[in-house]
């Protein structure tokens, strides 16, 4: 199956041990594959979340809005990419150090059955393999918007564009993610940067994947982590 490289081993200690607890995340039970059929697909396609996670809050005490449904690969290298998030943010906000100032992230969404735009290949939302960020908001300035930000028109939104362009970087050097799409990639991201963990164009395995499957798993005999569902 499309999704089968997605499955994460010791899943649940590996999200425990990156900060994660019941407050933050669960496990859902809606683990059936959907079919449909596709605008530009000539045969049905199959869609299914591996492992499938709900977050609606993060391990640096942001909050998620929107629905974010993902695979437990992704919510994992979505703790990464919310410390560099923050990281970016202090410095550019001129934050102090050990401040979180990132309080919420909005996204445009996570799985999704459905082929890429336009085209009959199939999108990694429709394993929630996919995110779109749009938006954040930070302590002390306010609210930050792909859709407005990304390009500084005016002097007020320089560091907004900075922190954008700055945060894009790091996920795509520190290989955080396989794909890292933003608005100077084509007009159909103007108002988000899509990142997922999908394979390389050659079929290859991504490394951004296989740096989260291998994230470390929690200690034998901690007790301060709480349950998860």
């Amino acid at each position: 199956a499309p999704w089968a490289d997605l499955e994460v081993d010791q899943c649940r200690d590996k999200l425990l041990a990156a900060g994660l607890t019941g407050r933050h995340f669960r496990f859902s039970r809606k683990a059936y594959v959907h079919t449909r059929r596709a605008s530009y697909a000539a045969d049905p396609i199959y869609c299914h979340v591996p492992q499938a996670t709900v977050m609606w809050a993060g391990v640096t005490g942001v909050q998620y809005y929107g629905f974010t449904f993902t695979s437990c690969a992704m919510a994992l290298a979505m703790t990464r990419m919310e410390k560099i998030a923050q990281e970016e943010a202090r410095r550019i906000f001129a934050r102090p150090e050990g401040d979180n100032p990132i309080r919420w992230i909005s996204h445009l969404g996570t799985f999704n059955c459905r082929t890429q735009r336009f085209k009959a290949k199939q999108s990694q939302h429709s394993f929630g393999n996919g995110l779109d960020l749009a938006g954040f908001n930070i302590k002390g300035y306010g609210d930050v918007y792909v859709k407005q930000h990304w390009t500084a028109h005016y002097k007020s939104w320089e560091r907004p564009s900075e922190f954008l362009r700055a945060l894009a970087r790091r996920l795509r050097d520190e290989e955080v993610f396989t794909n890292v799409l933003d608005p100077d990639h084509d007009p159909g991201h103007w108002n988000h940067i899509h990142v997922d963990l999908a394979p390389l164009s050659d079929g290859q395995p991504s490394p951004a994947l296989h740096r989260t499957k291998t994230m470390p798993t929690s200690l034998a005999g901690e007790t301060h982590l709480e349950p998860v569902p």
